[in-house]
C-alpha cells in the first residue's frame, strides 16, 4: 500500500490512524459516490445525535463511529492495532476522497 495514498487538509503523514483511514477509503469505499455520500450522512447522523454509533464492515476493515471518535480495525492483518481519531478527522479525510473520486 502506498505510503501517501491521497491528502486532504490536516492531514498527518506518519500518523498510522490517518494511513489507516486512506487505506480504509481506497480499498473498502473506492471510487463508489454512494458510499461516500452515505458514509458522510452517518458521520453527521452520529455528529448531531441522531445515532449513537454507526459500523461498516468491508473486505478489509471494520469502522465504527460514535460520539467524537471514529474506531478502524484492519481485518485481513491479525497483528495491526485498531487505529481511533475523531469525527473532525474522519470527516476531513472523506470530504477530500470524495472530492478526489469526482
Amino acid at each position: 500500500m502506498s505510503e501517501k495514498l491521497f491528502d486532504w487538509s490536516g492531514r498527518r503523514e506518519n500518523d498510522p490512524a490517518h494511513r489507516r483511514v486512506a487505506e480504509f477509503l481506497v480499498m473498502d469505499i473506492q471510487h463508489s459516490p454512494e458510499w461516500v455520500q452515505e458514509l458522510a450522512a452517518k458521520i453527521d447522523a452520529v455528529k448531531s445525535g441522531k445515532l449513537s454509533t454507526w459500523e461498516r464492515i468491508g473486505n478489509a476493515f471494520r469502522l465504527e463511529i460514535s460520539q467524537g471518535r471514529a474506531t478502524i480495525e484492519d481485518l485481513v492483518d491479525d497483528s495491526a492495532t485498531t487505529e481511533i481519531l475523531s469525527l473532525e478527522e474522519l470527516q476531513a479525510a472523506v470530504l477530500a476522497w470524495h472530492q478526489q473520486i469526482n
